[in-house]
């Protein structure tokens, strides 16, 4: 007996600490999500280099301008003879050479080639930005799977709880019945064994829940022991429409937008081995400053400054069929980003055909399990009272009692099972969340 109402100080005691903590909502969840997971805040940082990369400079449209400057100071051993008869010799000859120059290359034509590439940049920019859009939304629909499975756990936590508590009754009673030689010791001994394994099974349940929190702090990239609690409802929207899902998941979904902009990238590696077949143009202009100065020389001083202004051409006659062979691949590439994008439609169609189904079913399955728990619920108490004055046997009761269990758990799994369908179903249509409320 004593061991009985320390585990129910226990729970009650939980209970107390449980009611005193934080009450996280879902929207409270995500948003701490959205700031602080390791995930999402790589893809942003992911999306945060390639729209560094989608300038025009890293495409090569702008000029390069470089300057320089140099001194050097030399003492060497110098003899000089000449035709002429002149001789010059110096073992202590000085040299002083300072030079300076500013120096500017500009490619200005190159078959439209850094035009391509800006695009390609550009496309790559928006691929980064939509990988990055994937991994948050993603990342929100397990914050909220891992919420409401919280609540799936505490819910079946409360359920096994009332298990025990009936376990209990039936325990009492059959002492009773047992002291005062109305029931057998056998009766007994089987309540008792049966409220320890129900006590067990509690304990067993409570571990599942704590760690269904544990798993949630780590979605959301806070310290795993951080306490709170959650609300205690999983809430089932208005029925999904499979046409309008479907077509918004034409639209909006992103993986689907991702294989169409992969397809794109691959026209603009098209277009790039064209135009690598093209002649480049490009400019040179430079302005330079030269001084020497030397004792190892019959010229002593020579100075000169001045700009420079050339242009380069340059085309290929023949490289081996290379520019040949990339533009041949670069167009297969083309054509296995299409198939691919169409593999990718095909599956979301699939996809979405099986979730949809299963939410259906689940949805059913809701109002199913409603009813029966009633029944189940009525039939306990109706059992409870009959087994108190003696009408069905402990075994009758037990069987009730396990009825009752299975029709709670069967409930809370149901409306477990169509959140999560629910929630799979708005991220396959991407209307999970709204794309303005994300910055990236």
């Amino acid at each position: 007996m004593k061991k009985y109402l320390a585990i129910t100080c226990l729970i009650l005691l939980l209970s107390w600490k449980l009611s005193g903590q934080e009450v996280l909502t879902l929207g409270d969840a995500i948003s701490i999500g959205l700031v602080h997971n390791f995930d999402i805040n790589i893809s942003k940082n992911t999306f945060r280099e390639a729209h560094n990369n989608a300038t025009p400079g890293a495409a090569g449209m702008l000029p390069i301008i470089d300057i320089n400057a140099g001194y050097t100071k030399s003492l060497t051993d110098a003899k000089v003879d000449v035709v002429t008869g002149s001789e010059l010799d110096n073992p202590k000859a000085q040299t002083d050479v300072l030079s300076a120059g500013l120096g500017l290359t500009w490619t200005l034509f190159d078959g439209l080639k850094m035009f391509i590439t800006y695009d390609k940049l550009k496309k790559l920019e928006a691929c980064s930005e939509i990988s990055a859009r994937i991994t948050i939304e993603n990342t929100v629909a397990r914050i909220i799977a891992g919420y409401y499975e919280i609540i799936r756990q505490g819910r079946v936590l409360q359920i096994m709880n009332e298990q025990v508590e009936i376990s209990r009754f039936r325990l009492d009673l059959a002492r009773m019945q047992y002291e005062t030689g109305t029931g057998s010791e056998m009766e007994y001994l089987k309540a008792r064994v049966e409220l320890n394994a129900d006590i067990a099974g509690l304990s067993n349940q409570k571990t599942l829940f704590e760690n269904s929190k544990t798993t949630l702090n780590d979605l959301l990239s806070r310290d795993v022991n951080t306490k709170f609690n959650v609300t205690d409802s999983i809430p089932v929207r208005e029925p999904l429409n499979y046409d309008t899902l479907h077509l918004a998941m034409k639209r909006s979904n992103r993986n689907l937008i991702l294989a169409i902009l992969n397809k794109q990238v691959a026209e603009t590696e098209v277009k790039s081995a064209r135009a690598s077949q093209w002649p480049t143009l490009g400019l040179n202009a430079s302005y330079n400053y030269y001084r020497l100065e030397t004792d190892a020389n019959f010229i002593q001083y020579n100075r000169n400054f001045g700009p420079l202004v050339g242009l380069t051409l340059n085309m290929h006659i023949f490289d081996g069929l290379n520019l040949k062979r990339q533009y041949k691949n670069a167009a297969i590439s083309m054509e296995s980003m299409e198939i691919q994008r169409a593999q990718v439609e095909n599956r979301l169609d699939a996809y979405l055909t099986r979730i949809f189904n299963e939410y259906q079913n689940q949805m059913e399955m809701i109002g199913f399990e409603e009813v029966n728990l009633a029944l189940a619920v009525r039939n306990m108490e109706i059992a409870k009272t009959s087994y108190a004055i003696g009408s069905i046997s402990s075994l009758q009761l037990r069987e009730v009692q396990e009825d009752l269990l299975n029709a709670r758990t069967r409930l809370v799994t149901a409306q477990f099972k169509a959140k999560l369908t629910e929630t799979e179903l708005l991220l396959l249509s991407g209307e999970l969340i709204d794309e303005d409320s994300v910055k990236l």
